[in-house]
């Protein structure tokens, strides 16, 4: 593959033009709909008002318990502003501006029941201040549009999209004001596109590419891979907090987590495209998904909802929050949620139980405490490895419900989480916020699968094996982050400091021994039933310790010099010690243990973990400019790091971490007073300082520590090399109209000669180079039936990716026993992945203020397809047929 830069870009100047020209229309459009809004204002009743004079944030507060209509503003806009109080009957608008007159403050109607308040200079400007304070009628204290204390919460707002994200910088800020590739699924999107789970939660999301399984050909739907720009995504946060790794999932000891999350919990999800190290340390240049849990909210409220879909897909779940005591100072809310379901493959199923709970606390007027848990328990009889191919790669071409399993196949999670938060508001712009949290993963899993290749001749050469193990992942996490304002240059300023740690540890993950090869089976005509479940072996070794640990702090100073332009640094320093681990030996026989019995340790080994740490520099950076009060450019810098620092050069020092940079800048819009927002995002990424082995050293191969062998260079020749755009529009274009459009473009390859046989080839051949998520829904108004009746659809759509490679038709055994593949006894094989796009649709109907009831059909045209393909032993999984969901949802208040 060749890389052609200039029509890449020229390319991407063309998209530039189109996002211009969306962004003049829609602008025309956001004009009508705010002269719809003032007209609903100017028509509203008057409210007789009972407000006395005082401080101007009693007087708002007031305001909003005795009209009904919600305010949005900073807290730091108030102050020790005072106003000279109100009494009589007045229309809203006449009643806001006696209460604000003399304060230089001015209001802007967004809706007939939403104001945001702000300073005259910043009228009609998009940009989300913090901390935001939101008054409403019956709330108390900051809160978000949903009566909850997160003022990020999408929930209620029935938008696609969101006025705050917190991924990208610790504090609630806009998209357009969000210098990186950021984007958001809300609440409203969860439940109209049935996005139940977290994988068909990243299905959905802008530049994720899901491939199902780890590696070239193992594991399953139950444990995916999710890609941005070329690269893994191994880091998850949940709100806000130090990330939890989600990376290296396969193999006996692994201690990551894996994500089997069930979104009932969670209120939005938040993605960053691209690195992020600044506030998550060491870590990949994919990105990093952010999850946001449902709080407590200010009023009781009850949500229930029943889903039955196609092959027996059946799922309850029951939502529930309220005021507990203290004069709605303690909140709780907790979720329930039971699914068992079949799959389109035959014999494989699930069943899954969640549970979560959590209290909120208001110490006092500045201080909440919130503690909570979240426990999953996940059994499944999973299909694992897929379908083979031909041996020269051809597809097979068997039916999409093959499924190369048995009955006995299980794979078994038990997931459990608790938490703590403190939040404290010191003075009016400083803010600190203590994140605490523990996972806990056990899984255990035993199936047949298939190896070996199958000669187009004879149809024959594959066979069935069975694997066992047991794994763990328990991590810890802690997260100190102080925010704050300050005054410079006639500007408000913003900084954020913070601390944060993590400690990734597997011990209790145990290997067994290979379990003897069944019979060769038929992949033609398989027959589940007549094999019987082998017996499980006695575990060859166990993980009392295995992990890592990590800790750093980070600063981002958030600068206005005039008023247009923006500038953010952002330093960082991280500690990493990885790959320390005690691992016991098992007897598995008494031919090992001739003195013991089985089960018995017979050999232990401890291995120190390797350290690293270093400061960033130079720092990330980056600067955005308002071209307009809603338009605004914008360029950024971050730096990748990731240790290896297990590899040792000839004076015995651990080499440098692998490094990279990440180029980025486009154009972010706002529009329809925050309900509209798009960004069109350029990028460069690269990462290089791979480890050279220095085979000709004297030292090659010799250790001192038993651990580290020699010797190693961190100077190869060779680069990964990624570059694109990303194009991402969600909200509301008309009223009663919301969208979600997402589209990629990525080119990635291989550079350098020691790149080898791979140099000028595509990072992971599986990728796209296009990816296009589409997905909008309509609430039809007006009177009668229509006005109850929404419908969406929307359509998943990329183009090919292929495989290439070799496999061994003929093994050797050399005489120390090895086996190995014979000289000229591989063969190759190449197959591509053809383009294909998948449409989905819902109509929704509802039945009365309480009862809603929806229909999802995804894959409406039974579309053929290969979801994910690897090589020709396994790996290659058909995508879902036409399927149908059913969901009936209640709310009570």
């Amino acid at each position: 593959m060749v890389l052609r830069d200039r029509d890449t870009w020229r390319f991407s100047t063309a998209i530039g033009g189109v996002l211009c020209a969306l962004v003049v229309s829609v602008s025309s459009i956001s004009f009508a709909e705010a002269a719809q809004a003032e007209a609903a204002v100017s028509n509203a009743d008057s409210v007789n008002y009972a407000i006395p004079a005082g401080s101007l944030s009693g007087a708002l507060m007031r305001f909003a318990e005795q009209s009904g209509i919600q305010l949005v503003y900073s807290s730091s806009l108030t102050g020790k502003l005072n106003s000279p109080g109100l009494s009589g009957r007045y229309a809203p608008r006449d009643a806001l501006t006696k209460l604000l007159e003399g304060t230089g403050l001015v209001y802007r109607f967004t809706s007939s029941k939403n104001v945001t308040v702000e300073k005259a200079s910043d009228a009609n400007s998009t940009r989300v201040l913090s901390p935001v304070r939101v008054e409403g009628a019956g709330t108390n204290g900051v809160r978000g549009v949903n009566g909850s204390t997160d003022i990020t919460a999408t929930e209620g707002t029935r938008s696609y999209t969101s006025d705050a994200l917190s991924i990208a910088s610790k504090t609630a800020q806009s998209i357009k004001d969000t210098p990186q590739s950021v984007s958001v699924i809300t609440q409203q999107r969860i439940q109209d596109q049935n996005l139940t789970d977290f994988r068909s939660l990243m299905d959905q999301a802008t530049g994720v590419s899901v491939v199902t399984g780890v590696g070239s050909s193992l594991d399953g739907p139950l444990t995916p891979t999710y890609f941005s720009r070329g690269f893994a995504i191994e880091r998850l946060q949940i709100d806000g907090g130090a990330p939890l790794n989600i990376s290296n999932n396969s193999g006996s000891n692994s201690f990551a987590l894996v994500p089997q999350i069930d979104m009932g919990v969670y209120d939005h999800a938040e993605v960053l495209r691209g690195a992020d190290g600044l506030f998550n340390g060491y870590g990949g240049p994919g990105g990093v998904i952010s999850l946001v849990r449902k709080r407590p909210l200010d009023q009781p409220k009850v949500v229930t909802e029943l889903m039955a879909g196609s092959w027996s897909n059946y799922r309850t779940m029951i939502d529930a929050s309220a005021p507990l005591g203290f004069d709605g100072k303690l909140r709780g809310r907790g979720v329930l949620v039971y699914q068992d379901q079949e799959y389109f493959y035959d014999i494989a199923s699930m069943n899954k139980t969640v549970a979560y709970g959590i209290l909120e606390y208001d110490l006092g007027e500045r201080t909440l405490l919130a503690v909570g848990f979240n426990s999953t328990r996940q059994d499944a009889v999973p299909f694992i490895r897929g379908l083979p191919r031909w041996q020269n790669g051809e597809d097979l071409h068997l039916p999409r419900d093959t499924c190369l399993c048995t009955p006995w196949n299980r794979y078994d999670f038990d997931t459990k989480d608790v938490f703590a938060r403190v939040e404290h508001a010191m003075g009016e712009t400083w803010n600190l916020k203590l994140n605490l949290g523990k996972v806990r993963q056990e899984r255990s899993q035993k199936y047949a699968h298939t190896a070996g290749l199958i000669n187009p001749l004879t149809s024959t050469g594959a066979v069935l094996q069975t694997s066992i193990g047991a794994r763990a992942s328990a991590q810890k996490t802690a997260d100190l982050t102080l925010t704050g304002g300050f005054t410079l240059f006639g500007q408000d300023q913003n900084v954020v400091l913070g601390f944060n740690y993590s400690k990734v540890d597997g011990g209790g993950g145990k290997s067994f021994d290979s379990v003897t090869t069944t019979a060769p089976i038929d992949v033609f005509a398989f027959d589940p039933d007549v094999y019987p479940e082998p017996a499980s072996p006695p575990p060859g070794s166990r993980w009392t310790s295995s992990g890592s640990t990590q800790w750093g702090g980070y600063t981002n100073l958030r600068l206005t010099v005039w008023e247009p332009l923006h500038i953010s640094l952002g330093w960082r320093y991280s500690y990493s010690a990885d790959g320390g681990e005690t691992r016991e030996d098992l007897c598995t026989s008494t031919t090992l243990c001739p003195n013991g019995k089985i089960g018995d340790v017979r050999n232990r080994v401890t291995y120190k973990p390797y350290k690293t740490h270093d400061f960033s520099w130079p720092p990330a950076w980056s600067l955005a400019y308002d071209i307009t009060e809603t338009l605004s450019a914008y360029g950024s810098y971050t730096d990748i790091y990731q240790s290896q620092a297990n590899f040792v050069d000839p004076s015995g020092d651990p080499i440098g971490p692998v490094t990279g940079t990440n180029v980025e800048g486009g154009l972010k819009w706002a529009g329809r007073d925050g309900k509209l927002n798009a960004t069109l995002s350029f990028y460069r990424m690269k990462q290089e300082n791979f480890p050279l082995e220095l085979i000709d050293h004297p030292l090659h191969n010799t250790t001192t520590d038993g651990i580290h062998r020699c010797c190693y260079s961190d100077e190869q020749d060779r680069t990964l090399f990624s570059q694109g755009l990303d194009l991402d529009v969600t909200g509301e274009v008309l009223s009663g109209l919301q969208i979600s459009t997402g589209y990629t473009y990525n080119e990635n390859e291989n550079r350098g000669p020691a790149s080898g046989a791979l140099q000028g080839r595509a990072l992971n051949t599986k990728l796209p180079r296009h990816l296009l998520k589409l997905w909008g829904s309509y609430q039809f108004a007006g009177t009668g039936w229509m006005h109850r009746l929404s419908v969406g659809g929307g359509v998943n759509a990329q183009s090919k990716g292929y495989y290439s490679g070799s496999v061994c038709i003929r093994y050797v055994t050399r005489p120390n026993g090895t086996v190995v593949c014979d000289t000229g006894g591989s063969v190759p094989y190449e197959f591509d992945q053809g383009a294909y796009a998948v449409v989905h649709v819902r109509a929704a109907y509802q039945l009365d203020p309480r009862w809603n009831l929806a229909l999802n059909v995804n894959n409406l045209l039974d579309r053929t397809y290969y979801q994910t393909v690897a090589n020709t032993i396994g790996g290659n999984w058909y995508g879902e047929p036409r399927s149908f969901a059913l969901t009936i949802r209640g709310q009570f208040k």
